[in-house]
Formats: structure tokens, C-alpha cells, sequence
């Protein structure tokens, strides 16, 4: 299972950096909830709120270029398949079995990066009154990964209840995901709360998951995903 987490972080120069509100505590708590289901998880994120098991691999990244480069390798691993052994508690063949991988993307990808990230730190007397910024969109790590043979969970958050729902769905399709997890913004107090409420969306259905804590959350939405 690999899950990403923490919004992204993205370098002006050595000592400034364009990034966003979100705490890393959804994909903290997803990574823990799979941990204690038993499965091999790979959590990678740029924020820890949580204190996770060492045992649990983690990598601690900053940018969305560093974030899809240990996606991407993460994905390679997890494709060459898993062999584990079923439960002593099974009545499965106790012969060798091939689980499928996951991927949750809860982590919030910068959509605009900065076109000219600087060494050092740029000195207020060299910039003058005003600055401008020139932002490039940034490329779009859902849609670039390879998700053959993998499951693939979207995240999307939005603040406009008229539009929102729809365009979860919209990312839905044209992202070719298997589910989406969408939860509505009141505003920026939103970001790090310890609770949550999610739409959960696939293709055939939607589900809704009553606000509750991140981590029973998290088991809520592993039930929904045992499904697809």
C-alpha cells in the first residue's frame, strides 16, 4: 500500500517556499489505519503530525518533483508483487498468493511551481518594491503515473459546494481512477482538524462517510476499498 500525504513544498530560492495548508494528518492516518490491518505500507509524505511505527517505511520528501520521483519507483517495487502466506486462520490454499497493490494520493500537490527557483536567498535590495513571481502550472502526478495493475485512490477537496461534487467526478473520469475521496472546505480552518467527512466515488456508486475522527475515518474507507 502506498499512500502519499502533507502538501507539497516548493522552493523561491534557499530560505522561501511556496506550499499550502494541508497537515498531512488524512495520509498520516490512512498509512497507520493500513499498518494496523497488517499491510506493507509505504508512506510518503512532506509533514509526520502523527508518530508512526518505526517499522513502517516512510520518506520524508518536499517537493512534487521529489514526490513523484519515490511515487513512480515506489510503483515499479509494488508491481513486481508482494508474495505472502494467507492467515493461519484461513481455509485459503496455503500455497504462495500475490496481493494487489494500492495507491492512495492524499497528499496536495502544488498546481503552480515557481519557473526560476534561485540558490541562496534572494536579497530584498536586489528586488526592489515590487516582486513578481513567474509560476509555471505544474505537472500533474496523477495522471502521469502508470496505473496498470494498480488500484489507484484520488483525493480532492474543494470549497464551492455547487461544483464540488462534480468536479470530484470529473477527476474521477479523466484521471481513469478507481475511486475518488471528496470532502468540502468550509476554508483554510478546515486544514488540520483532527476530523473529517468523505464522498467516497467510484464509477458505479457513491458513498458518504459521516464526519469522525481521521483515523476511524480511515478504517471506514479501507472497508469501501476492499470492494473495488
Amino acid at each position: 500500500m502506498i499512500v502519499t500525504g502533507g502538501g507539497t513544498i516548493e522552493k523561491i530560492d534557499d530560505v522561501r517556499y511556496l506550499s499550502n495548508f494541508s497537515s498531512g494528518k488524512m495520509g498520516s492516518s490512512l498509512a497507520l489505519a493500513l499498518f494496523f490491518k497488517g499491510a506493507d505500507v509505504n508512506f510518503i509524505s512532506s509533514r509526520f503530525p502523527l508518530r508512526l511505527p518505526v517499522t513502517m517505511h516512510q520518506i520524508d520528501v518536499q517537493s512534487s518533483s521529489e514526490m513523484a520521483e519515490y511515487l513512480v519507483d515506489s510503483i515499479r517495487v509494488a508491481k513486481k508483487g508482494k508474495m505472502s502466506k494467507p492467515s493461519l486462520m484461513s481455509d485459503a490454499n496455503p500455497e504462495l498468493i500475490q496481493k494487489k497493490p494500492f495507491v492512495f494520493m492524499a497528499a496536495a500537490i502544488s498546481d503552480y511551481i515557481p519557473s526560476f527557483p534561485q540558490h541562496g536567498k534572494i536579497k530584498k535590495s536586489d528586488i526592489g518594491e515590487k516582486w513578481s513571481l513567474e509560476l509555471k502550472q505544474n505537472s500533474d502526478i496523477l495522471s502521469s503515473i502508470s496505473a496498470d495493475d494498480i488500484c489507484t485512490i484520488g483525493f480532492k477537496a474543494e470549497m464551492d459546494a455547487d461544483t464540488g461534487l462534480d468536479n470530484a467526478k470529473l477527476m474521477l473520469d479523466k484521471k481513469e481512477l478507481n475511486a475518488v475521496c471528496y470532502n468540502h472546505l468550509d476554508g483554510s480552518e478546515s486544514f488540520g482538524t483532527d476530523d473529517n467527512a468523505i464522498e467516497f466515488i467510484t464509477p458505479s456508486k457513491r458513498t458518504s462517510l459521516p464526519k469522525q475522527d481521521k483515523l476511524s475515518l480511515s478504517f471506514s474507507l479501507i472497508k469501501l476499498c476492499e470492494s473495488l
